[in-house]
């Protein structure tokens, strides 16, 4: 009888388990200065199958794309903020698992992906799609 209980308790705790809800999650926050950064997270079957992370500026500009910025983002940092943006989403998606996403010089920008990539992932698992302001 003991053991009839233990494996309907260990079915329920599986099934009861969260698993990320299908849908587009997307949260943005204020990076200081002008610029604003988002991330929007793509997620199919319980896993990440697409990852945007960037900053906009106040007219909607993408600072990945901006030659300029990126200019003096690589002469701070040795890297573009798309290359760092690009390194972060995809080493995401591949490993789906965020704290082995690293390797980004610029400190800021990791623990803003971060930040951003857990708050949705927790919306995720509660299936709360949409868009979020922290």
């Amino acid at each position: 009888m003991k053991k009839i209980v233990t494996i309907l308790m260990f079915l329920m705790a599986f099934l009861g388990f969260s698993a990320m809800k299908d849908g587009i999650y997307y949260a943005e926050k204020n990076s200081g200065g002008n610029w604003k950064a988002f991330v929007k997270l793509t997620i199919k079957s319980d896993k990440i199958i697409g990852v945007q992370y960037d900053r906009k500026n106040n007219a909607g500009e993408l600072l990945s794309i901006d030659q300029k910025e990126n200019e003096k983002y690589k002469a701070k940092f040795g890297e573009t903020f798309r290359d760092a943006s690009f390194s972060m989403t995809r080493n995401l998606v591949s490993s789906q698992n965020l704290s082995s996403v690293r390797g980004v010089k610029d400190g800021t920008a990791l623990s803003e992906f971060k930040e951003l990539v857990q708050f949705l992932i927790n919306k995720a698992n509660a299936g709360e799609t949409g868009n979020f302001k922290l």
